[in-house]
């Protein structure tokens, strides 16, 4: 009878699992991390305590979300209507899943940047590119492209898909300074600046087609420009 017992409970926190999948965003972010983390992880060298670390690191970050869900569920159980007590509790249980997030991201930089560092060094070193105004011409070129395509755009009355100039442009100047740095630390921060740049751009234009298209452009125009110099 106890075996079916713990069985049963092996079941109701299965289902537990599922739901905060199928239900929250921010989980399915997680997992998707995770996987992606534990992939790198058995590409790159990492020891075995390493290996632990990330997951301890990873369960962590799970079980805050897990407890964040259960928080707002519980919240939403005893009103629908906005109060602030309310509000306070669903905002401390995201700052946990945040921090444990911030955690996360620190605990994975220090594993796997200096394998990460090695390769990005030895493949920079076929790949490196002198500052030149080789480099300006791209970057004009990229601006004349990118209105090319947003008046072309404009022209057939399809304004929403203009490609966002400022993006192109910021993507474009990123990944150059990216091939002539050829740092690993400052492509990093590099990165954070482009994905700020995104995610502020996603706020105040829901629309993600102008901004998706001028990441594309300006990331292409460079990457393409760099091979003809």
């Amino acid at each position: 009878m106890w075996i079916a017992k713990v069985i049963q409970s092996f079941r109701y926190a299965l289902e537990g699992l599922i739901y905060t999948v199928v239900t929250q965003r921010n989980m399915r972010i997680h997992f998707i991390a995770a996987l992606g983390v534990l992939l790198l992880s058995l590409y790159l060298p990492v020891s075995k305590v390493e290996v632990l670390i990330l997951f301890v690191t990873i369960i962590i970050v799970l079980f805050a979300e897990l407890i964040n869900t259960v928080v707002e569920t519980v919240v939403d159980m005893i009103t629908q209507e906005y109060h602030p007590l309310a509000k306070i509790a669903k905002d401390v249980a995201a700052g946990a899943v945040l921090l444990t997030a911030g955690l996360a991201v620190m605990v994975g930089i220090s594993i796997f940047y200096p394998y990460i560092d090695v390769l990005f060094r030895r493949f920079m070193d076929y790949t490196s590119y002198p500052a030149n105004m080789g480099l300006a011409a791209i970057i004009a070129f990229n601006f004349i492209l990118t209105l090319m395509m947003k008046g072309w755009y404009h022209q057939r009355g399809k304004e929403e898909k203009e490609p966002s100039m400022i993006v192109s442009i910021t993507f474009c100047v990123g990944t150059l300074i990216i091939a002539v740095i050829g740092n690993l630390f400052l492509t990093l921060l590099v990165f954070i600046l482009m994905g700020m740049l995104v995610a502020t751009r996603f706020r105040l234009q829901p629309n993600g087609f102008p901004i998706l298209s001028g990441a594309l452009i300006g990331t292409l125009v460079s990457v393409l420009g760099m091979q003809l110099l």
